[in-house]
């Protein structure tokens, strides 16, 4: 099979493509221009065939389609930054709509598409309402899609245990509403299994899937054992939302700032799911986080 991927020089990119190529299939890369150069340096010579260009190009997008029998659509963001016109909305919504297009028009029929746990009509967040949106998109283009919505994605050193440790590492640890909200963190590989089997599995067309790990951890649990991990304990203070709220609106302009008003609403909820049907269905036995810790905040 022949499988345009579309954000592969992310975070799971990376890893879902070589899962993937070494499953036996022909990946091709739709790849920003911008990303050319650190691309051609660091991936293996005639490992992927790639195409130069923006998702949000209608030719860019029918290019990278031509020939190809599956496509696995990961692009997203975290943040917006409106001011360069980088909102949810378009790089969700937008550019799913322009790669699900492109697919329609070519004759690409197979569509797998990362989405995110949480995301729901009615969510609190920007975030999730426009990953929803994308969702709709794609169940409505009458390709035979599979949607995944992942928890937070865990590996030794991913971006966020990276903020985390650093956090955990200062003499008091600020935990929003004292940290209560669940989440259920799951491993990177059991996120590119669960996404590299279903392109072989005709099965899960139509079908959306809920990955998480077999842990849920509160925030709070995950600083305690990240400064445990950094080999003393400190001291947590419990920020409440309210009093924080106007003083990240104010900052979240500032790229440097770790955290924007979209993000504090999300760390006020629960982000869990039940596991067993995407165990069922992709024979994973999913990786412990807590077990996994060792490794992820040494």
């Amino acid at each position: 099979m022949k499988v345009l991927m579309t954000g592969a020089t992310g975070f799971v990119g990376s890893a879902l493509r070589e899962f993937i190529r070494k499953e036996g299939h022909q990946v091709r890369l739709l790849v920003r221009k911008e990303s050319a150069a650190e691309v051609q340096k660091t991936l293996p010579p005639d490992a992927y065939e790639i195409v130069y260009g923006d998702v949000f190009e209608t030719n860019t997008c029918l290019r990278a389609c031509d020939g190809c029998d599956a496509v696995v659509h990961l692009v997203g963001i975290v943040r917006e930054f409106p001011s360069m016109g980088i909102t949810f909305d378009e790089v969700h919504r937008v550019a799913t709509a322009n790669i699900v297009d492109a697919a329609r028009r070519i004759g690409v029929e197979r569509f797998i598409h990362m989405s995110a746990l949480g995301a729901r009509e009615d969510a609190v967040s920007e975030y999730h309402r426009s990953k929803r949106a994308a969702e709709r998109v794609v169940e409505e283009s009458g390709l035979r899609w599979t949607i995944f919505r992942p928890s937070w994605i865990f590996a030794p050193g991913d971006g966020l245990s990276t903020r985390i440790k650093d956090i955990a590492r200062k003499p008091v640890v600020p935990l929003i509403a004292g940290g209560r909200a669940l989440i259920q963190p799951v491993a990177l590989d059991d996120v590119c299994t669960c996404m590299g089997r279903a392109l072989r599995m005709p099965e899960t067309q139509g079908k959306t899937y809920e990955l998480g790990g077999p842990d849920r951890v509160s925030y709070r649990e995950i600083f305690e054992l990240a400064s445990s991990r950094a080999g003393r304990k400190r001291k947590t203070v419990s920020v409440p939302a309210g009093m924080i709220r106007p003083v990240v609106g104010v900052l979240q302009r500032f790229r440097s700032f770790p955290l924007t008003v979209d993000q504090l609403r999300m760390l006020l909820e629960d982000n869990v799911c039940d596991i067993d049907p995407f165990v069922k269905t992709f024979g994973v036995v999913p990786a412990s986080f807590r077990q996994a810790i060792g490794a992820m905040f040494a």
